[in-house]
């Protein structure tokens, strides 16, 4: 289809969070980086920075679409890890941990301002290769119907979206992350879809005949 727009349509309007996943090996090294980092390890945290400060960094952006202050957020949420490492106590998979951090200081950045749900691709460091003057404004039209839908749905409906389609994560670690029962995200991923669902059939379909 060529655009980031529709792709992410076509997730939303077809695919459900991914399963509860296996530990894996990136998981287990993640936990031994937060219990070096709280023996206050330099070099694992440098480590731990590495993994995570461009993963914090697009989350908050894509809230926001603030450079500055998403920038602000990833050095709160990494001085945070630095300072409550030795709380972490492996309830959680690391990345949920560190994602509601992000989640509790990207609200506290933005308090009284209204979230933005922006491109996946957005932040990324290397740009996509320009696209042609009918993909801009075809791409344009795409982009500002889709984020007009979104901007229709409630903040937790929104957020709930980001955290599911962009950061690939389950019903289960998004409730830890927003601090809700799990049926409350499954609720509001509900009531998200079924607004969006016009659109996105829309969507999907000038997709396909692109």
């Amino acid at each position: 289809m060529g655009f980031e727009d529709v792709a992410l349509s076509r997730e939303l309007g077809e695919r459900e969070p991914p399963p509860v996943p296996r530990a894996d090996a990136a998981a287990d090294e993640d936990v031994r980086l937060i219990a070096a980092v709280a023996r206050r390890d330099r070099r694992s945290f440098e480590r731990l920075y590495t993994k995570y400060a461009h993963r914090v960094f697009r989350f908050a952006f894509r809230l926001s679409r603030d450079q500055s202050k998403s920038e602000e957020v990833v050095n709160d949420v990494m001085l945070e890890i630095w300072k409550s490492a030795a709380e972490f106590g492996g309830r959680s998979a690391p990345s949920t941990w560190i994602f509601g951090i992000a989640r509790h200081r990207t609200l506290n950045a933005l308090r009284g301002r209204t979230l933005y749900i922006g491109d996946s691709d957005e932040a990324a460091e290397v740009a996509d290769p320009a696209p042609s003057p009918e993909e801009r404004v075809d791409g344009g039209r795409i982009r500002e119907r889709l984020q007009a839908a979104l901007e229709r749905l409630s903040t937790e409906q929104r957020e709930v979206i980001e955290l599911a389609f962009v950061e690939g994560l389950n019903y289960r670690q998004i409730a830890a992350i927003a601090k809700c029962p799990e049926n409350t995200v499954k609720t509001r991923m509900f009531h998200a879809r079924k607004k969006l669902e016009p659109l996105l059939t829309r969507l999907l379909g000038e997709g396909d005949q692109s």
